[in-house]
């Protein structure tokens, strides 16, 4: 029986040599995390944690410059004017906003590069897809802000707000304000509630997010109708009065 127990020695052996082996080219694709080589006696670093710090700037540039501008227009929207140098301000903290926008960009397609080479399973979350559509329309909002609502607001700032605008273009001003102030609270709520992870479906997610829009943009244009409304009317019959004056030296 010399042969068949030769068979199964060089069996075990082959064995022994090359699952070790398939183990150790498999390790790199299933286990190892991708890092980044630091210098000196520094620790690797891992690039999801880069990608994090990334992603917190921009939510700090863009919520904050965003919630900073919200301030402004509620006091403007209160008082009736602003001082001329706040429209330089309004620029400035428009392209911080911008740096914030490119952040989270870049952050969260690396999260998608990422996740596909590490954990795919991630990508099934109804909540990260919720989360760049959100972010998509924020950006898209953004250019909306810059091209078409910013330049003819920041007109005149020593006037009233919204004054002499039309009725599509005060609407669309107040619309863009609060896709851009729910947006960005909700992008930051989806980031940091965990618990949402795989157990909320994304129609409830974006529904809610959408529900947020149209509440804010109603809630926006009841107080500025309502501000509107009681700045002009102690002003009313006196601009009558003169406008009755002028009249007969007109004609």
């Amino acid at each position: 029986m010399p042969i068949p127990s030769a068979r199964r020695a060089a069996a075990r052996t082959a064995a022994a040599i090359l699952v070790p082996v398939a183990l150790l080219m498999a390790r790199p694709a299933i286990a190892e995390p991708l890092t980044l080589a630091l210098p000196g006696p520094l620790p690797p670093v891992h690039v999801l944690t880069v990608l994090v710090g990334l992603h917190l700037l921009g939510v700090c540039f863009g919520l904050g410059g965003a919630t900073m501008l919200d301030f402004w227009i509620l006091r403007w929207l209160r008082w009736g004017d602003l001082p001329g140098e706040i429209a330089r301000i309004f620029g400035f903290v428009s392209k911080v906003c911008t740096v914030g926008l490119a952040l989270l960009w870049l952050s969260g397609l690396g999260f998608l590069a990422l996740y596909a080479v590490e954990a795919p399973d991630k990508l099934a979350n109804p909540k990260l897809w919720a989360k760049l559509t959100v972010v998509l329309v924020l950006t898209l909002n953004g250019l909306v802000i810059s091209l078409a609502v910013l330049p003819n607001v920041l007109r005149d700032v020593g006037r009233p707000i919204l004054h002499g605008l039309s009725a599509p273009r005060a609407a669309l001003f107040l619309v863009s304000g609060a896709v851009s102030g729910v947006s960005w609270y909700t992008a930051f709520a989806l980031g940091l509630t965990r618990e949402f992870n795989g157990t909320v479906a994304y129609a409830m997610l974006i529904g809610l997010w959408l529900g947020g829009i149209v509440v804010t943009s109603l809630g926006a244009a009841l107080l500025w109708r309502h501000l509107r409304r009681t700045a002009v009317s102690p002003q009313a019959a006196p601009q009558a009065l003169g406008d009755e004056v002028a009249a007969p030296g007109r004609s």
